[in-house]
């Protein structure tokens, strides 16, 4: 659900599916908020309720990101170790 809502903001003006799939997927994750057992997920929620991918800067939606991934039981730590070190590389570069 967190996918068809962040996705339905690519659309362009008088795209009336992915309006309603903004309004669908709203009203699901405000609802899923209230029953999320799983406190790291309504971190993510809120978060893209607030500001959704489409509208931030990708490389703060990364820090996010990768803090959100830490939290995550089914997590990969060698892809975990890897995003943060390529985070950290560019962060010396600039």
């Amino acid at each position: 659900m967190l996918s068809l809502y962040e996705a339905s903001h690519l659309r362009l003006h008088g795209e009336e599916i992915l309006e309603e799939a903004l309004a669908f997927s709203k009203a699901h994750l405000i609802k899923s908020l209230a029953d999320d057992k799983s406190n790291h997920l309504a971190k993510q929620i809120i978060n893209a309720l607030e500001l959704p991918l489409q509208k931030s800067i990708p490389r703060l939606e990364a820090l996010k990101f990768i803090s959100f991934y830490e939290q995550e039981e089914s997590r990969s730590d060698t892809l975990l170790l890897f995003a943060k070190l390529e985070f950290n590389r560019l962060q010396l570069l600039h």
